[in-house]
């Protein structure tokens, strides 16, 4: 698999984030035992404070201690909290269900929020490697209950980010589909390729080089600066931006990137060069500028070349990052950057290409760090560079984020002028240094009354309501060791457990199931034998009034070789309940095996099993794709009655005749009476 398809993947596989959980942060309020209500008021300001003495956090301060001022007028402290997060069983993180859910959690103010921000382009082969494990180790050692996770590189839109709490997947993946770095190899994209064909001269292949490391570097700063911006709209909290990259030279103008080039300097001979633009006729018939012959394989002309590399060589990446760092500092967002090198004793490889003199590449190394040092102290966080040792480095990170002050006050300006407005946190205590967000943008008054209005017009209903259920399959976690699902049913006394296991066990194993609902838990067991995937329990519990179920599942072998468990949340809705999932194909002869998540072959069939309770009919169901249009795949419906005497409704589907993607099962009952509909998402692959 290429190295950007591969890291790709395992962007998508963020979606299931299942680590080493950690425990609940423990917050202990300051001066005040009543904890602080937040509001959302356009002069209401947040502010987290990060209080350190000899580099180490002071957990010990009160709302007295602190004196906040705003563009230099002092503000009352409204509501104060001191964090601390601390590490905790795995299973007391919950993932959220939906890309929905996931950014409504973005606003909790107790929640930290932790971009991974991978430079692909300007990373190493061997400082992927050297930095993959440590990386892992301080998500597992700085992620709390509530926190949040995401990863980003260059070519992705913050949009496309899926933020989740459990790690798990996320550093599977990593290690899997390592190394991702592209810096000096010969991974080229599109825009490499095209550049490659406009200028294949000996005498221009320094404009080839150049050209290609100007827009990668703006690439990546492009993608900084569009991260902060969106972050910046999703929460006003503090946003820690893990940034592991080998720095940059920052670009600026050279107007000698335009010139013609005639001599090659290395052998002293005469090259050709282009000449004037051709008129030919293009693909369409028509009259056209540049080669008549075409357009490079589809990925553009000469002359679009000729004008990227006039705009390649007037940027300024130097101003860039000053302006990043400014965006930075007004959302609140601070750069915490790594080198993956660790110490590093050369900027360029020795070859294939001769590298530069000593002194030209020692200057290029300094700078390169240099800038990942000015990034991280310009925007309160901390660079991690120039060390052997990057665990220690990061785990200064860590513990420099899991201990804070949560403080809220009114502005006494209340003009919505959308003007910055420089914040200044200080501790009255000798010998503390704080660091904090510097400022924030005020609120226009347009800005108020939009947020007032109405949004864009909506979906049509039958749109969205496929698309909200597709939501769900961003929490699909392919590589977990054991993945689980409940399903509970109106007026029923049972909830039903599947599991899945990642892997075939060698030895006969035990699943233990606890079920817990307001304060009445239950338990049960299910026989796993040697070889087996699968198993599936019912567990007898009376629900409490919310009807919100949550299910820890834990695994283990007689031998002690197997120990992992898991966590799901359910609850019980007024509508049809979620189903269970069955597949049959190849691997399983005539038998249905039990899944827990809604990943399908299309070589496979596949069974979706709806529990019957009283007052609950099923009579017809069909598949939808992601617009909400019917398909036209036959589905066949039934019912079994289980050893229990419990009634399922069972809708069996062929694949074969379906593309690889998501789709949705929509089923059409009753509820005491009242139609409902069910929407299942799943996925289809080969």
């Amino acid at each position: 698999m290429p190295i950007r398809a591969a890291l790709v993947s395992v962007v998508v596989m963020v979606a299931a984030l299942t680590t080493n959980a950690q425990s609940p942060a423990t917050r202990k309020p300051a001066g005040d035992p009543q904890q602080p209500v937040f509001r959302t008021e356009a002069n209401f300001i947040r502010v987290d404070a990060f209080p350190t003495k000899d580099g180490r956090p002071v957990k010990d301060l009160a709302a007295a201690d602190f004196e906040i001022r705003e563009d230099g007028v002092a503000q009352e402290i409204e509501t104060f909290e001191y964090v601390e997060v601390r590490s905790a069983p795995q299973e007391l993180r919950q993932e959220p269900n939906t890309i929905a859910e996931s950014r409504n959690l973005l606003r909790n103010p107790r929640a930290r929020l932790f971009v991974l921000f991978l430079d692909v382009p300007n990373v190493t082969v061997h400082g992927t490697w050297n930095v993959r494990e440590p990386l892992v180790r301080f998500m597992d050692r700085v992620l709390g209950e509530e926190d949040l996770i995401g990863i980003m590189t260059p070519t992705m839109s913050p949009a496309d980010i899926v933020f989740g709490r459990k790690t798990q997947v996320l550093a599977e993946g990593l290690r899997d589909k390592w190394p991702f770095g592209e810096r000096h190899t010969l991974v080229e994209d599109d825009k490499d390729f095209l550049y490659r064909q406009c200028y294949p001269w000996e005498a221009t292949q320094d404009v080839v080089a150049e050209m290609t490391a100007r827009r990668k570097e703006r690439l990546t700063l492009d993608a900084m600066y569009d991260l902060v911006h969106w972050l910046r709209d999703q929460r006003e909290e503090r946003k820690a931006i893990i940034t592991v990259s080998e720095g940059w030279q920052l670009y600026r103008e050279n107007r000698d990137l335009t010139r013609p080039r005639v001599i090659d300097q290395r052998t002293g001979q005469t090259e050709p060069i282009p000449g004037p633009e051709p008129i030919g006729v293009g693909p369409d018939g028509r009259l056209r500028v540049g080669d008549p012959g075409g357009d490079y394989q589809g990925r553009g002309t000469k002359s679009d070349c000729d004008r990227e590399r006039l705009q390649l060589s007037l940027i300024d990446n130097e101003q860039h990052l000053r302006d990043l760092m400014d965006t930075a500092n007004r959302a609140n967002a601070s750069f915490y950057t790594v080198d993956p090198r660790g110490l590093p004793v050369f900027d360029a490889p020795i070859g294939p290409a001769p590298p530069p003199p000593p002194s030209v590449d020692q200057a290029n190394l300094s700078h390169r760090i240099e800038t990942l040092r000015v990034l991280a102290a310009n925007t309160d966080g901390i660079a991690v560079v120039n060390s052997n040792d990057i665990d220690r480095g990061l785990r200064r990170l860590a513990d420099d984020l899991t201990s804070y002050y949560l403080i809220g006050y009114y502005s006494t300006n209340t003009k919505l002028d959308g003007k910055f407005r420089q914040i200044r946190v200080k501790v009255h205590r000798p010998g503390i240094e704080v660091r904090a967000r510097r400022g924030y943008k005020a609120a226009t008054r347009e800005e108020v009354e939009r947020s007032k209005s109405t949004a864009a017009a909506p979906l049509p209903e039958s749109v969205a309501a496929a698309r909200g259920a597709l939501e769900s399959l961003a929490r699909l976690r392919v590589k977990a060791p054991l993945r689980t699902r409940a399903v509970i049913a109106p007026l029923a006394e049972n909830v039903w457990v599947t599991g899945e296991l990642d892997k075939g066990i060698g030895e006969a194993a035990t699943a233990e199931i606890t079920v817990t609902s307001g304060s009445t838990t239950a338990t049960g067991t299910a026989a796993i034998p040697s070889g087996g995937r699968t198993f599936v329990a019912a567990v007898p519990v009376s629900l409490a009034g919310t009807g919100q179920v949550d299910v820890r599942v834990r695994v283990s072998s007689p031998s002690g070789a197997v120990r992992i468990g898991d966590t799901v949340r359910t609850s019980l809705t007024e509508g049809l309940p979620d189903p269970m999932l069955f597949r049959r194909g190849p691997s399983t002869g005539n038998q249905w095996h039990v899944l827990a998540e809604p990943l399908f072959s299309r070589t496979e069939r596949a069974r979706f099993e709806v529990p019957l309770a009283a007052g609950t009919a099923v009579s017809a169901a069909r598949l939808l794709d992601r617009n909400g249009n019917a398909l036209e795949v036959p589905l066949t419906l039934g019912e079994r009655t289980d050893t229990s005497g419990m009634r399922w409704k069972t809708v069996d589907a062929t694949l074969a005749p379906m593309t690889d993607g998501d789709y949705v099962l929509e089923v059409t009952g009753t509820v005491s009476g009242a139609e409902k509909k069910l929407l299942t998402a799943f996925r289809v692959t080969r």
